[in-house]
């Protein structure tokens, strides 16, 4: 083989390691575009994992504060649901106290009014006696002595004179009036306007509302014009 041979050989030689090279570059190079490419897209996923995390790590936040919020809520209402189970204990329990209280002063008056027409029964008897023993002797009584001394017996004994009060103002009025008002009108201690209020009620010469308190004459006595 001639020089020449082998230079051109050594030159093809060459030619062909450049190419190679050249080759080898250009695969480099688009290798390293597409790990360029692959790093730019590894970079925005773990951004936007980064951003996903802090968004998730808010919302769990904002969960947890609406949980506290919640549970502080529950427990504020179960609070007041206790403080109104035990006002509703409590007003249950006056309340049977307080209608035990009248039902008891309705019994006491009951009892008190029986007596009364008793002894008003007693009294009417010893005026039929007296005018029977009247009539039997021939002798002059007064008679106003002795319904002066049945009066003093209803005021003092019986207790009369509240009653009478309530019968006349009911009688002017001619309408119904309030427990409250009879007291102002009359000067007479409310307790005691009570008790002739149930007395006369239940003679059947008055109606009592016990809810409006009111109460309206139901009989004439005084049979007015």
């Amino acid at each position: 083989m001639t020089d020449r041979e082998k230079l051109l050989e050594l030159l093809n030689e060459f030619q062909n390691s450049i190419v190679k090279l050249m080759d080898e570059r250009d695969k480099l190079s688009t290798e390293g575009d597409e790990l360029r490419a692959s790093k730019r897209e590894a970079e925005e996923t773990a951004w936007a994992a980064e951003e996903k995390v802090k968004e998730l790590t808010n919302e769990l936040e904002q969960a947890k504060a609406a949980q506290e919020k919640a549970e502080n809520s529950l427990a504020s209402a179960k609070d007041e649901a206790d403080s109104l189970r035990a006002k509703a204990n409590e007003a249950e329990s006056s309340k049977g106290e307080a209608v035990s209280a009248l039902q008891a002063e309705r019994d006491e008056l009951r009892k008190e009014m029986d007596e009364i027409q008793e002894q008003l029964g007693r009294v009417s008897e010893l005026y039929r006696e007296a005018s029977a023993e009247k009539e039997a002797l021939q002798e002059k009584v007064d008679v106003s002595d002795l319904l002066a001394i049945y009066i003093t017996l209803i005021e003092t004994v019986f207790y009369g004179k509240p009653h009478a009060r309530i019968l006349y103002t009911l009688h002017d009025v001619k309408t119904a009036i309030t427990r409250k008002n009879l007291v102002s009108s009359t000067g007479i201690q409310p307790a005691s306007v009570l008790k002739a209020v149930h007395d006369l009620a239940n003679a059947n010469l008055v109606s009592y509302d016990d809810e409006t308190q009111e109460v309206n004459l139901t009989k004439d006595v005084l049979r007015r014009s």
